[in-house]
């Protein structure tokens, strides 16, 4: 399987994994916002482990109070190039954003990140997390999606598998 850095990872492999049983987690910090406010923070736990460790997943809603403008899932390939093309949906529409581990790999978790709204799926991405550095991806203009590593390790909530 060939990740998003390029390095292959084997079935049997140790990769990086979100799992609540993780022994001394490597606490990845995330943040979901809109312009300037924080829809989502979070902290996860991570480690290397076997691919078949692979369990995270969250979930959260907002409505956001403006419209927002999808590019690249419902649009045409190209149209963050066009202005004025895009899916636009209305302010005061209501989404849930589901994130999970698409995938583990020997240097990152991509993070599988989906909007959804009551008329579909607005937007299905990657979010490339790097354990050990920050990673920001767009999901839509102001919609930012952040990963960090967070301070310290903790081993007393999660226990050894």
């Amino acid at each position: 399987m060939l990740s998003a850095t390029g390095l292959v990872a084997q079935e049997h492999d140790t990769v990086w994994v979100w799992n609540a049983e993780c022994h001394n987690p490597s606490m990845i910090g995330i943040r979901v916002r809109l312009d300037s406010t924080t829809l989502y923070r979070n902290s996860i736990p991570t480690c290397r482990w076997e691919r078949g460790r692979e369990k995270g997943k969250s979930s959260f809603g907002f409505t956001p109070r403006r419209a927002l403008v999808w590019y690249g899932y419902r649009s045409d390939e190209g149209d963050s190039t066009k202005k004025g093309v895009g899916d636009t949906t209305a302010a005061d529409t209501p989404f849930e954003i589901d994130l999970w581990q698409a995938g583990g790999e020997v240097d990152v978790i991509e993070l599988g990140v989906t909007a959804t709204a009551q008329d579909g799926l607005h937007m299905n991405t990657i979010h490339v997390l790097r354990p050990g550095r920050r990673s920001r991806t767009t999901l839509a203009p102001g919609l930012v999606l952040e990963t960090w590593p967070a301070a310290g390790h903790s081993s007393s909530r999660f226990p050894r598998p």
